[in-house]
């Protein structure tokens, strides 16, 4: 007999309910003006790409377009550093055959050059993980939020880059002024980045492949 079937047409005590079905008579519970909540738990599942391949269409969204204009900003900033005069001894500006050495000068300098040259490969090497996929691959990696603490690192080195290059490059090397802008041109790269990366981050993103919620 099916339960959601009301009660053949009889007479019922006066304290019973005559329109119950067999089922508010098994749970009381749902009888009279009682009610029941059904709670539905939705599972999200995700869609991997296991066999890394090459993808060119990376370099056509705007993480990949931050990636290039990071790269190219920091390794233009490297070359100036090395290549500033300043940045080791040299000679003395109107004393012939003398060398002078400033440890400030080529401190700030070498600074910048770490900064930028780890900043490039670091950034280069997240590049082609994109590209090859292999961020997809390696799932487990919350790589968003990796990429986040990456982002806000550089981008405080490089402003700090930045700051120790400012001081004497007018009187010892005019290159180091050309230093201070593309370390700060980097900075605010990696500080948008750090601040799109934080978003998706917060908002439930993968940073690759898809994730898809089943009806």
């Amino acid at each position: 007999m099916n339960p959601n079937q009301p009660y053949p047409n009889t007479s019922y005590p006066q304290n019973q309910y005559p329109s119950q079905t067999y089922a508010q008579q098994a749970y009381p519970s749902t009888a009279g003006n009682a009610s029941t909540t059904t709670t539905t738990q939705v599972q999200s599942t995700r869609t991997v790409v296991l066999s890394p391949f090459f993808d060119i269409q990376y370099l056509r969204t705007i993480p990949g377009w931050l990636k290039i204009a990071q790269l190219i900003l920091m390794l233009i900033a490297f070359i100036l550093a090395a290549a500033a005069w300043s940045s080791s001894s040299y000679w003395c500006p109107g004393l012939s055959n003398t060398y002078c050495y400033n440890s400030y000068t080529t401190g700030s300098a070498g600074w910048a050059k770490f900064v930028t040259i780890t900043g490039f490969i670091i950034t280069l090497i997240l590049l082609n993980l994109y590209l090859f996929h292999l961020i997809e691959k390696l799932y487990q990696v919350n790589w968003l939020f990796v990429e986040f603490i990456y982002c806000v690192v550089v981008t405080v080195c490089l402003f700090i880059a930045g700051c120790v290059m400012i001081p004497t490059y007018g009187t010892y090397d005019g290159t180091r002024g050309a230093v201070v802008f593309f370390c700060w041109a980097a900075m605010a790269a990696y500080g948008y980045d750090a601040f799109l990366k934080f978003k998706a981050w917060r908002n439930g993103e993968v940073a690759q492949g898809s994730r898809t919620l089943p009806y």
